[in-house]
This record gives C-alpha cells, structure tokens and sequence, in this order.
C-alpha cells in the first residue's frame, strides 16, 4: 500500500493546533467537515493527506527523485523555519514575506488533492484548441513532460486508460474529457507551482493579517484560496472556482492562513485596499474555497466558519 503523504504540510498545520494540547505527547486541531457540517478533533499527522500522491518524478529530470521528496528537503524545511522566525516579530515588524514562505505557499496552492478535480474542470473547459493566455515563465522548459499514456471519459462510450498524448486533442474535439492519472497531477503541480512563483504571486499585493485577541484563523484542505464577487444577474455571489489565470483579474482577492492568528490577504495592485477585514471574513472565504475539510485551534472557531 502506497504510504500517506501530505498535500497540506504538517508543519503548516501545526500552526492550527488547539492551544490547550500543544504540550500534549498527541496534540490536536478541530477538524469541519463541509459536507456533514460536522466538526471532531483530530491529530495533523491524521489529517490532509492522500496515498501515493505524489510519488511520480513529476516533471524533475531524475526519475528517482518525486514531489515529495523534493518539498521534504528543499521547501518545506526551509519554509517552516522561516516562518517560526517571521511570525515571531512584533506586529508592524513583518518587512516583506520571507522568499522560503512565498516559495512553500507557491506549492502549497498548486498540490492540494482538491485541486485535482479543478484541473480536470480547467482544462476540459478551455477545450483542446485554447491559445496560452499568458507565455510560460522562465524555468518552464526544465519540467520534463514524460507524456506517455493518459484516461479519458465519455458520456456514452465511457472510460479509456490507453489515450496516447498525440491523440487526447483529437478526441476531445469528439466529445471525450481528460481524466488526470497518477502522473498527469504531479506534473501539472510542478508547472503551476512554478507559474505562480514566477509569475503570478510577486505582482499581488500582499498584507499582513493579525487575528485579535479571542479569535482565531481557520485553514482548508486548499491552503491558499482566491475569488472575486460576480453578478449573475440575480445578485452577487462569491466564485472560488476560477482558474490561476484570474490571479490577474482586478478584483481578485486571496487568502492564505499562516496559523491561527496570522494570515495573508493578498489582492490586485490596482485595486483599493479593503478598509477592514475580520478573522470570520478570511474563514468564510477558507470554507467557500475547501473542497471537504476545514482545519482550526477551536471547535468554537471551526463551527463558525462552517456557518459563516
């Protein structure tokens, strides 16, 4: 059996843990569940993972290497022990946020499981004789596309497991939809992690949010989330499912929970800075943009955030 690995980095969860446990030899954070509305406690070492994942080389030329291991040494690591240091200056001290915390959240966005089902959606909507909205960043050209052998589904002639690369164009054109398999995600995670750290990340505006005294940020099961207001000619709704590509739309707005009392806001350069934003406004956006899971330091906050 293909062990666990965490699509939501344990040491990110950490910084969710209930107060009351973190000196417990198994501490533990308030789990809510979207679906049920429904909310337990449980272990981070329990929670945000998936088996075998990540296991395929996903794009990096060694074909030993994986994107777990790759985030193990070079991401993760580096990334929680910047993080340790930034969120423990004072508040009006944070100058920037540290190259290793921007890096991990660039991951972070593009490998959470839920984002899976979202790519199939993105790119069987864009259909196969879509233009690149925007020119690959420099770096792309090192991602190794294995190619290979892909799945595709059809409403009537139902599932294929043996579509060569050449011919998933030709058959979406008739009507079929791409399925990603064990090596498709990994690879399209290396490629949008690396478009959003090049690319789509450093022009946002980014600020530093402190929950006050008494409350708490929540986290999904997708760490960083974004969306903007849409009228559908009804009234306003919140989209959570937009494509990276709307990073670049003026009003987007993203969120990114570091840990219970400290998240990013982060929205386009050109729009105005919003004059307040509460701890249950970030969470309602969290909940909104999880696919099942929402992870927090208190049941109290956790049953808000499903209610928000």
């Amino acid at each position: 059996m293909a062990a666990r690995q965490h699509y939501v980095s344990q040491f990110h969860l950490r910084g969710f843990l209930d107060p009351g446990s973190t000196n417990a030899p198994d501490p533990w954070l308030w789990v809510g569940d979207c679906k049920k509305r429904t909310v337990s406690r449980r272990s981070p070492k329990n929670v945000g993972w998936s088996r075998g994942v990540f296991d395929d080389p996903g794009g990096f030329a060694d074909p030993n290497s994986s994107i777990e291991t790759f985030l193990a040494g070079q991401v993760e690591g580096p990334a929680a022990r910047a993080l340790r240091a930034w969120i423990a200056l004072p508040q009006g001290r944070r100058c920037g946020i540290p190259a290793e915390v921007l890096r991990y959240l660039c991951w972070a966005a593009a490998r959470s499981v839920p984002m899976r089902e979202l790519y199939e959606q993105w790119l069987n909507s864009i259909g196969p004789d879509a233009k690149c909205a925007h020119p690959p960043p420099p770096g792309y050209e090192k991602i190794q596309w294995g190619g290979g052998i892909h799945a595709m589904e059809h409403p009537d002639l139902g599932v294929r497991d043996d579509v060569p690369s050449d011919e998933v164009h030709a058959l979406m054109r008739r009507g079929w939809h791409l399925r990603l398999g064990k090596r498709d995600f990994p690879q399209i995670v290396h490629f949008q992690a690396w478009y959003f750290q090049v690319q789509m990340f450093p022009p946002l505006r980014w600020t530093c949010l402190d929950a006050p005294r008494g409350k708490h940020f929540v986290i999904g099961d997708r760490p960083l989330v974004w969306g903007f207001r849409e009228w559908d000619g009804k009234g306003w709704s919140i989209r959570m499912d937009a494509p990276p590509a709307y990073l670049r739309h003026p009003a987007v707005q993203l969120v990114a929970p570091l840990t219970a009392s400290l998240a990013l806001f982060a929205s386009h350069a050109s729009s105005p800075r919003p004059v307040t934003i509460r701890p249950l406004d970030v969470n309602r956006m969290v909940t909104l943009g999880a696919k099942r899971w929402i992870f927090g330091p208190t049941e109290a906050a956790v049953v808000d955030a499903l209610g928000a």
